[in-house]
């Protein structure tokens, strides 16, 4: 479960994808030709003593370089330093690491998506730990405001600094403490006993200094020391005096459960929170329905996840219903796995906002739930949308409907598991061709026969945007009359037939990636 969580927690709705962009790491990434600039801050952060050199004669704007080189390449030791003299009063990470969330590859490629997570999570390690090193060592630095926004924290970063900023109030209050009793003793009048039973001077060690410091992150909390250490933490994040302040912007609670998610959300300043996690939270209708209203507080939240939880009933959906109304900045929403069949309607018309970004996967959709969408005004914003493990088949006709309404928008289609047969793709696949912005199609774990996948794949090959395509093999490819390594010889005739209409369709030019996975549910091949 952790396993999963841990990746499964930057896909979707908090972490959007930038698809128009190129990747940014690994092999994906583009080669481009490095400034001079670029070439000597690399050289530089190489040596860390190297490094703690060049900062005393550099110009302070050269710093900047310096650390995106000793981002980029991961140089801890340089990036200690950097931050140690930093000249700035602020620093934000994503002006300075590009993007790791771009282009559709993380969407068919896990592999590459546990690596740009590594690397995100190296950037924001690393920074929270040497800024605190910073502080407790009283380093010469002037950065008071450190950005992490846009890279993910891991949760004992997030617990390392939470401790910090709790220590950093109780020492606070430890020096009021003793410049009060120090107040007090100058008052007395000249004692005459001994020197044992005479008022002294008291001092109080601090380990940060006397000063304003604020980190703005994205938290990822899902055990219950954490989440009891992150909610004192940001209750006195809100005291004006506070040394040490947390801020939040994007937030996954995930594994806590109602009560322990309205205690944290009662102490999260809504002024700065943007993007709401709650997934795996066994949210029931009740819990739900007394969880809203706090919700409501979050009027400038852009993305919203609740997925894998129990709202199904009328009242929890209405409670739904009033908190997306009350929401006019959401874009990016994630129902899955909440039976919310027939009732998509009720929760969705009354959003202020268009939705660029739904997720709806097994929420047991109903033909009216489809009927609703394919008229709905998302429609005509509708970008990335998920319908995967819902029944579409009787819903065939709306499903077309759909995709014509969005065919200028729609980037990314997925109806991974949804019961298509041969005559509905037929009709599906007939809307492909004319969709201008398509790059992602997910069609896997449908039991379709090969004419059916050739013409899918022939109406997606005529699109420029189109850049994968997920499939399962043909459902020919698992009779259960032939021996295995029959069915291995299908399969490899099923990839190099499809191969062969792409390239007679593009010939020598850039062709997209298909990425082929068994078909799992045998149950529904014919």
């Amino acid at each position: 479960m952790q396993t999963s969580l841990q990746y499964d927690h930057y896909q979707g709705a908090v972490y959007p994808l930038d698809l128009h962009a190129d990747p940014n790491y690994g092999q994906y990434r583009k080669t481009n030709i490095k400034s001079l600039l670029n070439l000597c801050a690399e050289y530089i952060v190489r040596d860390a003593s190297f490094t703690k050199e060049a900062v005393q004669h550099i110009p302070y704007h050269l710093s900047v370089a310096l650390m995106q080189a000793a981002l980029l390449d991961n140089r801890d030791r340089s990036m200690e330093t950097l931050i140690s003299h930093w000249p700035l009063n602020s620093l934000t990470l994503k002006k300075l690491a590009p993007s790791l969330f771009t282009s559709a590859v993380p969407l068919y490629n896990s592999t590459y998506l546990m690596d740009i997570v590594r690397q995100s999570l190296r950037y924001t390690t690393c920074l929270s730990h040497t800024f605190l090193e910073c502080l407790k060592k009283r380093t010469p630095t002037k950065l008071k405001y450190l950005d992490m926004t846009g890279f993910p924290t891991a949760e004992v970063i997030l617990f390392y600094l939470a401790t910090h900023c709790m220590l950093a109030h109780n020492e606070a209050r430890q020096t009021v403490m003793v410049d009060m009793y120090n107040r007090v003793v100058t008052l007395l009048p000249d004692q005459t006993e001994s020197a044992d039973t005479s008022h002294q001077l008291m001092t109080a060690d601090t380990t940060i200094p006397d000063s304003s410091f604020t980190v703005k992150m994205d938290a990822f909390v899902t055990s219950d020391q954490t989440h009891a250490e992150l909610c004192k933490a940001l209750k006195v994040s809100g005291f004006q005096d506070s040394k040490l302040k947390i801020v939040l912007e994007k937030l996954d609670a995930t594994c806590l459960g109602e009560q322990k998610l309205h205690i944290l959300l009662q102490q999260i300043n809504p002024k700065f929170l943007q993007s709401l996690r709650l997934k795996y939270n066994a949210l029931n209708c009740e819990d739900f329905c007394r969880l809203s209203p706090v919700l409501e507080r979050f009027n400038g939240l852009t993305a919203l996840d609740l997925s894998c939880n129990s709202i199904r009933h009328k009242d929890s959906c209405d409670s739904l219903a009033q908190l997306l109304s009350a929401l006019p900045h959401l874009i990016r929403l994630d129902l899955s796995n909440n039976r919310v069949k027939t009732r998509l309607r009720q929760i969705l018309s009354n959003m202020p906002s268009t939705l660029q970004y739904l997720r709806l996967v097994a929420c047991g959709l109903a033909f009216t739930d489809i009927a609703y969408l394919s008229v709905s005004h998302h429609i005509s914003g509708l970008e990335e949308l998920d319908l995967s493990e819902n029944n579409l088949q009787p819903a065939a006709a709306n499903i077309s409907k759909l995709l014509r309404g969005c065919k200028s928008t729609l980037h990314t289609l997925e109806m991974e598991d949804c019961k298509l047969r041969d005559d509905t793709m037929e009709l599906v696949a007939g809307n492909f061709g004319s969709m201008e912005t398509l790059m992602y199609v997910n069609l896997s774990d449908n039991s379709l026969s090969m004419p059916a996948h050739e013409c899918v794949l022939e109406a997606l090959i005529g699109l420029s945007s189109i850049q994968a395509y997920r499939l399962s093999f043909s459902k020919e490819c698992y009779s259960l009359d032939i021996p295995d390594y029959e069915q291995i010889i299908r399969k490899d005739m099923c990839v190099a037939q499809m191969y062969r209409i792409m390239r007679d369709s593009r010939g020598e030019a850039t062709l997209p990636h298909l990425i082929f996975v068994e078909l799992e549910r045998l149950d529904h091949v014919e």
